[in-house]
């Protein structure tokens, strides 16, 4: 909601430290001093949680330079330490860590700040004005607090029944429609959420909102790493059925082959830096193939952001939420994401899941969405496609970051499609 502000976070134990900030316990954070950049003292930021969620904006009130030698448990005591000795051990190997030749008598930068706006606070006032102006839906008598999801929008549990949905950012208001015409098309689906409200008028808050069912369950994640394969294959069957009631209305298409490759050759020119001249060929001659394998398209309403996160389970029923992302495409195009968990499962799961997310239980994934969803097999060049869709996802992240994990994944990547298209 407040997205011209530029975003930070701490290096190490982010969420931990941004709780202290926001309690007050924290009111300076510390760096190496290497002489750039610099803070300006009223530098106005927003720090984040991991997820990207806006914890607050802070005010930079002070900037000190001194030698790490002279810092004073005065000084250690804004950062939310422990102790002073504590501050020191911890701060001097967390130092060295960075430029394992740090000494005492290396400078290290305090900025000292303050939080100007606890935005926690702030989007709870929001929800709870949408709640009062909707006592219809949900009765006087009310329970809400924020999920900790979704990464452009804000979400609150109404009495563990409703969904709040707000629209923080306002380049996500063409999703928010989409979304909303989804739920019209969609109205009869029992796979989905209910949709009780749409609201754009920006009557009782500057914000796009909608109410929604709140689907009983944890993601699919909580429980595919325990299952038995057998289960894990009943469970593909019923996302499969699910979207083909999804995708059984087809749209016109247009030239997805272009705008798909056009997308991926755009990443991959703008970090010009980040690849050496043999990769770059090697990309370059990938380019050529896509045409071909991109040619066969069965176009339709998809769900585009299909991943365990967006699947939720009770232990009986399934359901498919968060459809911001709902576009016309080719059908197989809303199965890229199962299909890379093959290779990286975590890398939709939350912190909590992330570390039981392993290659070997998704295995055979992809083998099942090809028993369940046949018409697949009739799309030429299937598995070819999934790897050209792999590094679309992959080479959006190298011009805002210059991953080199996210480069070598998207150099592999090209070179397995050119050595087993060729070899067919």
């Amino acid at each position: 909601m407040n997205k011209k502000l530029k975003t930070w976070r701490f290096d190490i134990n982010n969420d931990e430290l941004v709780k202290l900030v926001v309690s007050g316990s924290k009111t300076a954070t510390s760096s190496i001093y290497t002489g750039n950049l610099i803070p300006k003292i009223g530098d106005r930021k927003i720090l984040i949680f991991d997820n990207e969620k806006q914890a607050c904006i802070t005010v930079t009130k002070e900037v000190i330079i001194t030698e790490f030698k002279n810092v004073d448990e005065k000084l250690a005591f804004l950062e939310g330490g422990k102790s002073f000795k504590y501050w020191r051990n911890v701060h001097f190997e967390y130092f060295k860590s960075i430029k394992p030749d740090f000494s005492e008598d290396d400078k290290i930068l305090f900025e000292i700040f303050e939080v100007e706006e606890n935005l926690i606070c702030t989007r709870r006032k929001i929800a709870e004005r949408i709640i009062q102006g909707n006592i219809d839906i949900f009765g006087k008598d009310y329970i809400f607090n924020e999920v900790n999801s979704g990464f452009n929008n804000t979400i609150f549990d109404i009495n563990n029944k409703y969904i709040i949905k707000i629209c923080g950012n306002d380049e996500e208001k063409e999703k928010f429609d989409k979304e909303y015409n989804f739920y019209i098309k969609n109205s009869l689906n029992r796979n989905i959420p209910k949709l009780y409200k749409y609201d754009k008028s920006n009557k009782i808050v500057p914000y796009y909102y909608e109410i929604l069912e709140k689907v009983q369950g944890k993601t699919l994640y909580y429980f595919w790493y325990k299952m038995k394969e057998k289960k894990r294959e009943e469970i593909i069957e019923k996302i499969i059925n699910i979207l083909k009631e999804i995708h059984k209305v087809r749209y016109d298409g247009y030239n997805f082959a272009e705008k798909t490759k056009n997308e991926i050759i755009d990443n991959f020119e703008k970090p010009k830096d980040i690849f050496k001249k043999e990769e770059r060929e090697l990309l370059q001659n990938s380019f050529e193939l896509y045409d071909e394998i991109l040619s066969d398209n069965r176009f339709s309403l998809i769900h585009g952001d299909l991943h365990f996160d967006n699947i939720l389970y009770d232990g009986k029923n399934l359901k498919i939420i968060d459809f911001n992302d709902t576009r016309i495409a080719p059908i197989d195009y809303d199965l890229r994401l199962l299909y890379m968990c093959k290779s990286a499962p975590w890398k939709w799961a939350d912190t909590e899941m992330d570390p039981y997310q392993k290659c070997e239980d998704y295995i055979h994934i992809f083998n099942y969405i090809k028993k369940y969803y046949t018409e697949l097999n009739d799309i030429k060049c299937l598995d070819f496609r999934m790897i050209i869709y792999e590094i679309l996802d992959y080479i959006r992240f190298l011009p805002k970051y210059k991953d080199i994990e996210a480069k070598e994944r998207v150099v592999k990547l090209s070179n397995e499609l050119i050595n087993k298209f060729k070899g067919e």
